[in-house]
């Protein structure tokens, strides 16, 4: 197998103990049933996506807009894995290129980034802001698996890597196609990572663990 230079980690579930976009709405102080509500009627085809989209801003609004320095702000609250930083840490000090590939929003992934120290990052979920800095809109792909491969496959042509050379880290329905193209998937074990099983090179309970591996 190809000599390994870089690891590529998921954020919600893996590095995350919850799911980024339901704890927002939860921080927010507004309903997640209603959330996931209006996410499952869209992806059952009961609502349009930018009925959708329109549907969980008008959520998240309920008690007020939104603006940026307020969501960066929660952000930055949120605890992350315990062992997460003390893995990049590890991680970096023997060389290897790190990025983070997320279905969440950017300005999360950017605020991850920046506590475990890691310069590159991608996200499904766009968010849009007027000039005063107040959310006005945001898109996301609802073909996350795909979308999460090509960025993938982004990040190893900016840097002269082969898929084979990057192990990929996750535990979601999202996280397959990573692990196959790779060839080299770590599932981490969550409530929703039995999808990865078959697919999966390692398996570990905790973070701290992939220090054995790598």
């Amino acid at each position: 197998m190809s000599e390994i230079r870089a690891v590529v980690f998921d954020i919600d579930g893996t590095l995350l103990p919850d799911i980024s976009w339901t704890r927002m709405t939860l921080g927010l102080g507004v309903s997640v049933p209603d959330h996931l509500r209006i996410y499952e009627d869209f992806k059952k085809g009961r609502m349009e996506y930018a009925e959708s989209k329109k549907a969980l801003l008008t959520l998240w609004r309920g008690r007020g807009e939104l603006r940026r320095e307020r969501l960066k702000a929660m952000f930055n609250d949120w605890e992350l894995k315990k062992d997460a930083k003390p893995l990049m840490d590890y991680l970096s000090a023997k060389g290897y290129l790190l990025c983070l590939i997320t279905g969440s929003m950017d300005l999360f992934a950017e605020t991850v980034a920046e506590k475990l120290g890691i310069g590159s990052w991608y996200a499904n979920g766009l968010l849009h802001w007027d000039e005063e800095g107040f959310l006005r809109d945001f898109d996301y792909e609802p073909r996350a698996a795909e979308k999460k491969t090509e960025q993938f496959r982004e990040f190893c042509a900016k840097h002269s890597l082969e898929p084979s050379q990057c192990v990929a880290v996750g535990d979601d329905s999202n996280d397959p196609e990573l692990f196959r193209v790779s060839g080299r998937g770590i599932l981490v074990e969550s409530p929703t990572s039995q999808v990865l099983q078959a697919s999966a090179w390692k398996k570990v309970r905790d973070l701290e663990e992939i220090m054995k591996i790598l």
